[in-house]
């Protein structure tokens, strides 16, 4: 939580604005707190850069009642570009674990945040549409997810 709440208080612009316009009060203790309290158990990390913390991600239960279906976030301070390589590396890591235990996972990102749009395409996102007025503010949002695979007769065509 100290690592997350930290990256929150000194979170880069592009993520600021995607993350505060969810809340009705921004606080950045509040935001470590939710990513401990709503993650996949042993699914949350933040990576250290210069001394410091500088990335926090994970996954999170997207849905109470269903185990299988989980959101994955990420945010960070200015260095937060330097540690993508390593986080990339990580979730390709990840990947066989992620596909036994996760039948959806899905991310909500700020229209606006096209780097962060081409960073899921690169993990191999699917852009699924365009959540309208999502933001408190009235902010649209692109809905992005990694399905496991259906059955052919489950399929949609």
């Amino acid at each position: 939580m100290r690592d997350a709440s930290f990256i929150a208080a000194n979170m880069r612009d592009e993520d600021f604005r995607e993350i505060a316009c969810l809340w009705k009060d921004w606080d950045t203790r509040a935001l470590g707190v939710c990513a401990l309290e709503t993650a996949v158990p042993g699914m949350v990390w933040s990576v250290w850069y210069d001394g410091q913390p500088a990335a926090a991600y994970g996954f999170s239960r997207a849905s109470a009642f269903d185990p299988e279906h989980w959101q994955a976030w990420a945010f960070g301070t200015d260095r937060f570009r330097r540690c993508v390589p390593l986080i990339t590396r990580h979730l390709t890591d990840l990947r066989p674990v992620v596909e036994r235990e996760c039948r959806r996972l899905q991310v909500i990102s700020h229209k606006d945040h096209d780097i962060a749009h081409r960073w899921i395409r690169t993990l191999g996102g699917k852009r699924e549409g365009i959540l309208r007025y999502y933001g408190r503010g009235g902010e649209d949002f692109c809905l992005y997810a990694w399905v496991r695979a259906e059955p052919e007769d489950h399929a949609v065509r």
